[in-house]
């Protein structure tokens, strides 16, 4: 029986990597790019009727609760609706309130509604934010500081690399003392002498992120680029009279080292996600009101031990989620690309 090419696809190594980073990058980029059309609330719109609700998916509500959380979450489903907050107080007020004890009190009951969190996918947050909005936001900047990087490190990187790999002599020594230079300098140190010279903003951090990078990328292609430059078909190259711009560009660089730029490009990619949501983590990166999943960790993560698992639990899952994503595709890639190779 014949098989589909999707099939064989799969067969080959690295094709279910590429397959599980390809969906999960394809969600990232369709959240960044469409997620305001599909999202039942904005980023920024409050349901006060609903605050601190569970997720409505009946399976999602007892994930990972608390005792204390599960006695909240039975007795906020027992038909009553809580009353929403005038004045949000502290996570301890919030954990009070879960545990029974002292803090804020549970307001009375009112008038058998609608269920709590009926439309919250994912609940609420402390101000009666939905946490799906709040995620798809997130998204955003991630993935587009994400592509400053990406754009600053290839942009310059791969040019570097390929001057250097083919033209060696002096060139090669003046883009090696460029990336030595480069080398020579903390990351963390420069992204925080960033942030206090200029004001905090994820984009100029992303900027940092990328030029530090552009070492790593300029090398990889030098290296190539210096073994393939004496073999055969380049050297017939240069007797067919083509130019070095074609030379570089069509034979070196988009039929020999595609594969390495787009590896690079997720790798960049998945670092930078991880370097945004840390900083914003850190209260250096993204700053309210705009969201970011590390600032949004960064203002609940005591909640989750009170049983307010979903402020908390859904961000993290959606930055490793992120982060698998790009890296099984850089990963699967890669694979392919030694399969090729080695053929």
């Amino acid at each position: 029986m014949k098989r589909g090419p999707f099939r064989v696809f799969l067969k080959q190594p690295g094709g279910w990597r590429i397959l599980a980073g390809g969906i999960l990058v394809f969600l990232l980029a369709l959240a960044t790019l469409t997620g305001s059309a599909w999202t039942p609330y904005a980023a920024g719109e409050m349901d006060l009727d609903h605050q601190l609700a569970p997720p409505s998916i009946p399976w999602l509500k007892r994930l990972m609760a608390t005792d204390a959380g599960l006695k909240a979450l039975e007795r906020e489903s027992g038909g009553s609706n809580r009353a929403p907050v005038t004045s949000p107080g502290s996570d301890e007020e919030d954990l009070g309130y879960l545990s029974g004890g002292g803090g804020a009190t549970a307001p009375k009951a009112a008038a058998p509604t609608a269920p709590l969190g009926k439309g919250h996918w994912l609940g609420t947050d402390r101000n009666g934010r939905d946490m799906l909005a709040l995620l798809v936001a997130g998204a955003r900047n991630c993935f587009l500081p994400g592509l400053v990087a990406c754009a600053i490190a290839l942009g310059l990187g791969v040019p570097l690399g390929l001057l250097s790999g083919y033209y060696g002599g002096r060139v090669r020594k003046i883009v090696g003392t460029f990336n030595s230079t480069i080398l020579s300098m903390p990351r963390l140190v420069l992204i925080l002498v960033v942030i206090c010279a200029l004001e905090p903003n994820v984009y100029y951090t992303m900027g940092v992120l990328g030029a530090t990078l552009i070492p790593r990328v300029s090398g990889l292609i030098a290296t190539r680029v210096r073994i393939l430059s004496n073999m055969g078909f380049i050297l017939a190259a240069k007797e067919a009279a083509l130019s070095d711009f074609k030379i570089l560009y069509r034979h070196l660089f988009w039929y020999q080292n595609r594969a390495v730029f787009f590896i690079q490009f997720s790798l960049i990619m998945a670092e930078s996600i991880l370097t945004e949501t840390t900083l914003s983590y850190l209260q250096f990166g993204t700053k309210p009101p705009e969201v970011s999943w590390g600032n949004i960790i960064e203002g609940s993560q005591m909640s989750f031990f009170g049983g307010i698992y979903w402020i908390t639990f859904f961000p993290a899952m959606a930055i490793i989620l992120a982060i698998l994503g790009f890296f099984y595709l850089g990963d699967g890639l890669n694979a392919r690309l030694a399969f090729r190779e080695g053929r």
